[in-house]
């Protein structure tokens, strides 16, 4: 699972402008790493059944401490990005944590193999996604940083709902909500 995500999001921009030294692969590493565990401490690592795509998908209010995690963040601050991008990297992480509703269901790190044919696994990772929020009544929310993405997510069903100019870097983060699907039943 951890592949999926390392092979996506090895040239995000959304991710390698907090860098010390834009082409190491160790720091994009640990970046995705602590991300990776962060979604695996709220119970929410998830991988497709054909093993081609995975998302991190947990409920943004419940919040869970991970002694671990602070570990790994103060390694990237020390090590990976420095202390000034890693303080810029904290700053931009409450930005967005502001603009994001307090409840729902969080999307982050949403990939798929990029050398597998066809969209199989994307379909899986929305269905499912859907799913468990449409069970629990509550929206979905991701962002990107990716033109082309935010067009899949447009295509997907989500709708965009703000949008931030990246204060550090060259970027426009796009924010996306996806409302659950509600019905009535005639009895």
């Amino acid at each position: 699972m951890f592949e999926i995500f390392e092979h996506s999001f090895a040239n995000s921009p959304g991710m390698n402008w907090m860098l010390r030294n834009r082409n190491s692969e160790r720091g994009k590493r640990w970046i995705i790493n602590l991300m990776f565990h962060e979604g695996i401490s709220q119970n929410g690592a998830f991988i497709t059944s054909d093993n081609n795509g995975a998302v991190l998908f947990f409920q943004i209010q419940k919040k869970v401490f991970s002694l671990s995690n602070v570990v790994r963040t103060l390694y990237i601050l020390s090590f990976i990005t420095g202390i000034r991008r890693g303080i810029r990297a904290l700053r931009y992480k409450n930005m967005v944590a502001r603009i994001r509703p307090k409840t729902g269901w969080l999307g982050l790190l949403v990939a798929t193999d990029q050398t597998v044919k066809g969209n199989a696994a994307a379909f899986e990772i929305k269905r499912e996604m859907f799913r468990i929020a449409d069970e629990t009544n509550e929206c979905i929310y991701v962002e990107t940083t990716v033109p082309r993405v935010r067009l899949l997510y447009k295509a997907a069903g989500y709708i965009e709902y703000a949008e931030m100019k990246h204060p550090y870097t060259d970027l426009i983060i796009w924010f996306f909500r996806r409302d659950p699907f509600t019905y009535s039943r005639k009895k």
